[in-house]
């Protein structure tokens, strides 16, 4: 799909833009129009929760689309029928009965919200019997165990839903669901992802995304919305690159252009923001997506991040899933003569240099177009996919993606770019969270473990990059392979350096390693295809070590950036 994006300032200009995203599905609901069904991969649930997972997250961009005046005929006949036939037991198109944990929960949310938002659109045309299934059938989310985490937004949308209906809703799991969220709130505006203790996109196009919304109702004091937002806008605009590139860090990177969805919402819930500079961040992500290869054949937004790519999936993302992005359109609900539409795109005005962002557990460095983050290491939880690749690198860059491995079997598979690997007989591994860590506002300090070892590691950023120094205690003999920055392998138009110093470039980019202390020598690694973020085809160079038993100390300088 070719879409013109240079020219976003109007609310018809935004508004030509979402239709264009979405048209391509119009072609794709089922007859009785409550699923829309995808070509693609699976995930783990099953076929009827994928194609209404497909149905639902359209709604995200289409609730504040129709608040604020569009016109969708076509789509809106779709979801009156679709809602209709999908919460209907007796249809052969029902969306099913729920159990814990149900994947039908997450789906429930943007259905609820416009039940809230548009009730003229999605409930009034309903006949009494619609009504009363797609109320039985949302009531059910009270009925079931749910993860602690953004997922109870999800019930609190619906209670607040079921009871501006008229509906029966259950008011006491509404009040401590909205207690246990107040509980993620960590201060300096950051949220935590519940029980994962997560500071990632989450804490963005999740957390701080419903709590804004559910403030534009009452439901959440919207006084206090206003101050987390802003004082969590101040350390989330570091995260974005001044031509709108997002830090590629963290899980659901899917979802794309979501990234800029917080800065969407604060444009509604902020009548005192800085509407010249939410809306340049907003359309330079936007360009900055739609500028890669992110639609499929059939002009369907794919699974990937700059290119279609399901080995960076979690196994919560089926062919749907991608259009969470619409997340980014919130500010569509605005009216026709709200400042944001007249405001110009304001340059992201923010200084080079390195920021500690405490919450986050991480410091960020700010040069030129590029955007760095170094952290200690992954929090929380270890799973639903890759989660090692995401959380665990030593740096993540906006000009240089990071890669996820397709095994442990060979450095290639493994595709460790920016981290220290291990190889212990015929395997590789890598950091997989710490075990103790200190952030201070010039470096990172580790420690982590892989088997048979121990590793203290501190990652000092400087200019175009960083030093990595690391102290390893080991029972084994291998090998260790500490790595740089990936650039696209095409084009190489020099691969040079001296016994101890390496550059890699493309004409466009380069990436350096040059090994400070005892070392065995220094290589290039060509990743495995489709394992990098960004390019297809990746390489990376790297300083090999060899490790004895005993205390090994290794320091390593990696630099990388435009040419």
């Amino acid at each position: 799909m070719m879409i013109e994006n240079n020219n976003l300032q109007t609310k018809k200009d935004y508004q030509t833009l979402f239709l264009k995203l979405v048209q391509p599905l119009l072609g794709k609901f089922s007859p009785g129009c409550a699923r829309i069904r995808l070509s693609g991969g699976g995930a783990t649930y099953n076929q009827d929760v994928i194609e209404l997972e497909a149905f639902a997250r359209p709604l995200w961009g289409f609730i504040p689309f129709w608040l604020g005046g569009g016109k969708a005929h076509e789509f809106e006949e779709r979801y009156i029928k679709g809602l209709s036939n999908g919460t209907d037991p007796d249809s052969i198109e029902y969306w099913g009965k729920a159990e814990d944990n149900d994947q039908r929960f997450v789906e429930m949310a943007p259905i609820a919200f416009g039940l809230i938002s548009v009730p003229d659109i999605l409930w009034k045309p309903l006949s009494s019997d619609a009504k009363k299934n797609l109320s039985l059938w949302l009531y059910q989310i009270n009925e079931h165990e749910m993860p602690r985490c953004n997922w109870y937004f999800f019930r609190v949308l619906v209670n607040v839903a079921l009871k501006s209906l008229g509906c029966d809703y259950d008011n006491q799991k509404l009040e401590e669901d909205l207690l246990f969220l107040e509980s993620c709130y960590k201060g300096d505006g950051w949220y935590e992802d519940g029980v994962s203790k997560r500071t990632d996109y989450y804490s963005a196009f999740a957390m701080q995304f419903y709590s804004m919304l559910l403030s534009l109702y009452g439901i959440v004091d919207i006084n206090i919305a206003k101050e987390r937002a802003r004082l969590f806008s101040k350390d989330f605009i570091l995260w974005f690159s001044p031509d709108g590139a997002p830090l590629p860090y963290g899980r659901s990177l899917i979802y794309r252009f979501a990234t800029s969805a917080f800065f969407s919402a604060l444009a509604i819930m902020d009548d005192s923001a800085d509407f010249g500079l939410l809306k340049g961040i907003i359309n330079r992500n936007f360009r900055y997506f739609l500028s890669k290869d992110i639609f499929n054949d059939s002009d369907i937004l794919s699974i990937g991040y700059g290119y279609p790519n399901l080995t960076i999936a979690e196994r919560y993302n089926a062919p749907g899933s991608p259009y969470w992005s619409l997340k980014a359109f919130m500010f569509l609900l605005l009216p026709d003569n709200h400042p944001f539409w007249l405001e110009k795109e304001k340059e992201l005005d923010v200084k080079d240099g390195v920021y500690k962002i405490d919450k986050a557990r991480m410091l960020v460095a700010r040069e030129k177009r590029n955007v760095s983050a170094y952290l200690p290491g992954m929090i929380g939880m270890k799973s639903l996919g890759h989660f090692s690749e995401k959380y665990d690198k030593f740096v993540y860059s906006t000009l240089f993606p990071f890669s996820v491995s397709h095994s442990n079997e060979s450095i290639e598979e493994f595709a460790s770019d920016n981290m220290l690997a291990f190889e212990i007989d015929g395997y590789f591994y890598q950091r997989r969270g710490s075990i103790e860590y200190e952030i201070s506002n010039d470096r990172v300090y580790s420690k982590w473990s892989v088997p048979a070892i121990e590793i203290e590691t501190i990652v000092i950023p400087i200019a175009n990059g960083h030093i990595r120094m690391h102290k390893i205690e080991s029972q084994i003999e291998c090998n260790a392979y500490d790595s740089g920055y990936s650039i696209e392998n095409k084009n190489l138009k020099a691969i040079n350096g001296c016994d101890s110093r390496l550059k890699i470039s493309n004409g466009y980019c380069y990436s350096i390693v040059e090994a400070k202390s005892s070392y065995s020598k220094v290589s290039i690694i060509k990743a495995d295809p489709n394992s990098n973020l960004m390019y297809r085809n990746s390489i990376f160079p790297v300083v090999i070590h060899k490790i004895g038993k005993g205390t090994t100390f290794i320091e390593d300088v990696f630099l990388a950036s435009e040419e």
